[in-house]
């Protein structure tokens, strides 16, 4: 969408889901299994070392080898393709961003929400006017004049504590919306899923 398609309300249309289906999470799921290689390969080689400071700095390493490593374990790379699948809005590639969309309250719900703490995935892009975000079941068009606060934040165990935030907007005029819930999924290391949020949290208060 162009900057005059952004009316002077906040807009979002919820349909069902075509791609970022429950089989799509439970492959996104699977990813995490990633993250418990380089520990179960640090206890491997322990097993048969003598006792030594070794035997103890490899499993942290191997700990800290798997958090940089973390965005691959969500299924980032999965998502990121799925995304890519979409129809991009009419931004510059530059100007747009895979990322997650919670809403507040949960849009889905049942074990798809228990399993994935999206409630979609797709692009979000960045206008004079606003922001939006086009996924795979949901479509949203925002003015920046409708954004009463946004807020980093971390997400906790799924993300080991070390993660990229998640970024908090609440709008103003969104039926049954509290708050949106924004995280990059296109990258598959820790330092640039950090790098990217911190840009996406710049977009949103530049204005």
């Amino acid at each position: 969408m162009q900057d005059a398609a952004l009316s002077t309300a906040a807009r979002i249309e919820i349909g069902q889901p075509r791609l970022f289906t429950l089989a799509a999470v439970l492959i996104v799921s699977a990813y995490g299994v990633l993250l418990a290689v380089p520990f179960f390969a640090a206890i491997l080689v322990v097993s048969v070392m003598k006792l030594s400071v070794l035997t103890l700095l490899i499993p942290v390493l191997a700990i800290a080898l798997a958090a940089v490593f973390l965005p691959l374990g969500l299924g980032n790379p999965y998502v990121s393709r799925l995304v890519r699948s979409l129809n991009p809005p009419s931004v510059p590639a530059d100007a747009r961003c895979a990322v997650q969309l919670a809403a507040v309250p949960r849009i889905r719900s049942g074990l798809r929400a228990i399993l994935e703490d999206a409630d979609d995935i797709g692009y979000l892009s960045f206008t004079s006017t606003g922001f939006e975000f086009q996924g795979d079941s949901v479509k949203l068009s925002v003015p920046y004049a409708c954004i009463k606060e946004v807020r980093p934040y971390n997400i906790g165990m799924r993300g080991l504590f070390v993660y990229g935030r998640r970024i908090s907007v609440v709008v103003d005029g969104l039926p049954n919306v509290g708050a949106l819930e924004f995280a990059e999924r296109s990258s598959w290391l820790l330092p640039t899923s950090k790098r990217i949020t911190r840009q996406l949290h710049k977009q949103f208060t530049k204005q």
